[in-house]
């Protein structure tokens, strides 16, 4: 098991590792995840102890992204941070400190018989953390975290856009420095980390995310004396920020084993349909249950108050029998002969119905959310969420037993008894083994992928796998024991849940529970069996449907 890290540090030079490491205390732990090396020490601020994890990265967006996952799979931090030097593009001098408010992804953009047409985009850092970097920043307090006396005048702070790319910017009149005056006019300074750190932040719900920058040049003044005096002095200078924000945050509520404390009095709403029911968290704050006949229901979750729904009527598919849209007001229905779409007008009950006709051995699959898919063994379905058209398909393996889909539907996971086939667009098919004890027994398999698409979690009756689709590491495996594989003879409504930390919720015999590495399945505290249970896509809340007509929705910190 890694080491507690509620916090990870990235650098991508090791001047700026060394400036982050001056403010814990060690001794520092080593923890290597796949190659990557961690250092793990222990910061105290004003309200909390803090564990921080630090990663050196090297330089560049992508090395940022991809080792960010990493960081994310190990630890499942509530802050990231990425700190180190920048280059000043206007009203900012050495030793300065930049917040990054956004930061502008450069390079994006079509290279035309013209020239090169910028398309730039813009990632967020997190607005809480942003608002108290802005506290920090109107006092000199701060200050009093630096480890050694600034080489020239007493460091500002800014709060404002950045730009990063891959290129190193050598000059004021440079292409790209054009380019930044031009597109980026508000941006104060460039580097090389935040837009890749950013991106992959996003992808991860829940996590707060900060870049924090000292400016070791300007770009009309580079040289060796900037390197050999600024750049220490700046790594310092951001590092001391940074802490000084860390140091002012509240402490994290405990990570307990159960469901989290519930959310207003939603939890205990009675449902008026019977049957297995399927759950979903929509758009706008609202939860949605599709019952056993295909009846829609809707409630608010800020007020526990049911919104109006659909009437069903008529039998459902077996297997997977709906799909919910987390993005749109939108669920799809597996129906006997046809996949029914209903499309509502907001959290009124004015709908449209759309009808698709199914084949006898086509089954819904699961995940999806702007995307929906079906199998028939044979092929998978990509299909528009508002008409059911197939946009594309994909060949299944012999011996399908499980299918899943990411939220885009960019991810298409297809499980055999033996192997997991991984299928995206413009990529050759990627095959992984896993190991089963009982190879006839389709229905002992279970596949996810989650919504980002980042992971793959496929369970058999001998083991659970979790791979990272980018490099196919396995970032958690898990043998059953002989009770545990038992478990799952004949289970009926089992759903394998993967999240975009690489975390793995399932629900088997009615029981929801959490599988890690430790020696025992964690189940999760219920009143009751559950039909089915959702994840909401920023991660913070749980829901499940139960055999006593309730819907239940939790604080969930995973």
């Amino acid at each position: 098991m890694p080491p507690r890290a509620d916090v990870v540090v990235f650098t991508a030079l090791g001047v700026e590792s060394l400036a982050v490491r001056e403010h814990l205390t060690g001794p520092l732990v080593e923890h290597e995840a796949g190659g990557a090396l961690f250092e793990v020490g222990t910061f105290t601020g004003l309200h909390a102890e803090w564990r921080v994890a630090c990663l050196e990265t090297g330089e560049g967006n992508v090395a940022a992204a991809a080792l960010f996952q990493r960081a994310v799979a190990e630890f499942r931090p509530r802050h990231v941070f990425f700190v180190g030097i920048a280059g000043g593009l206007k009203d900012v001098e050495p030793g300065d400190v930049v917040v990054a408010r956004y930061v502008y992804d450069y390079e994006r953009g079509k290279d035309t018989e013209d020239g090169f047409r910028a398309r730039i985009t813009t990632h967020l850092s997190t607005f809480a953390l942003v608002q108290r970097a802005q506290a920090v920043a109107r006092t000199p307090d701060w200050r009093k975290r630096i480890t050694a006396p600034p080489p020239g005048g007493e460091p500002r702070v800014f709060v404002k856009p950045i730009a990063a790319g891959s290129k190193v910017v050598g000059h004021e009149r440079s292409a790209t420095a054009r380019l930044l005056a031009e597109h980026c006019g508000d941006a104060v300074a460039v580097e090389m980390e935040g837009q890749g750190f950013l991106q992959a932040a996003y992808f991860n719900a829940g996590l707060e995310a900060l870049v924090v920058r000292g400016i070791s040049d300007r770009l009309s003044d580079k040289g060796e004396h900037n390197d050999r005096v600024w750049q220490p002095a700046a790594s310092r200078h951001a590092a001391a920020f940074t802490f000084d924000v860390l140091s002012r945050l509240q402490p994290p509520e405990p990570r307990g084993h159960g469901l989290g404390r519930p959310v207003t009095d939603m939890r205990a709403i009675s449902r008026a349909a019977e049957g297995q029911s399927t759950i979903g968290f929509g758009p706008d704050h609202t939860v949605v249950v599709v019952s056993g006949n295909g009846s829609v229901e809707r409630w608010d979750l800020d007020s526990g108050e049911p919104l109006p729904g659909a009437p069903g009527g008529g039998d459902l598919r077996f297997g997977h029998q709906a799909v919910v849209s987390p993005f749109r007001h939108s669920v799809a229905v597996a129906r006997r002969q046809s996949l029914d779409l209903l499309h509502f007008a907001g959290r009124s009950g004015e709908h449209r119905h759309c009808s698709v006709p199914l084949g006898g051995e086509e089954f819904l699959v699961a995940g999806g959310g702007d995307v929906l898919a079906t199998h028939d063994r044979h092929r998978v379905a990509l299909r528009g969420f508002d008409d059911g058209r197939i946009l594309r398909e994909v060949p299944c393996p012999s011996g399908l037993a499980a299918a899943s889909i990411s939220t885009d539907g960019s991810v298409v996971a297809l499980a055999t008894t033996n192997s997991v086939h991984v299928h995206r667009p413009g990529m050759p098919a990627t095959e992984w083994p896993i190991r089963n004890r009982l190879e006839f027994l389709r229905p002992g398999c279970c596949v996810a992928v989650s919504p980002s698409g980042a992971y793959v979690a496929c369970a058999t009756f001998r083991e659970l796998v979790v791979r990272r689709i980018a490099d196919g590491s396995v970032v958690l495996r898990r043998d059953f024991s002989g009770q545990e594989s038992r478990d799952g003879l004949g289970a009926k409504g089992m759903r394998l849940l993967c999240t975009d930390a690489g975390g793995v919720l399932w629900l088997r015999r009615g029981r929801l529970c959490q599988v890690t590495d430790s020696p025992e399945i964690r189940h999760l505290e219920q009143a009751g069996r559950y039909d089915d249970f959702a994840v909401h896509p920023d991660g913070g809340l749980l829901a499940a449907a139960g055999s006593q007509n309730l819907v239940r929705v939790w604080q969930w910190s995973g």
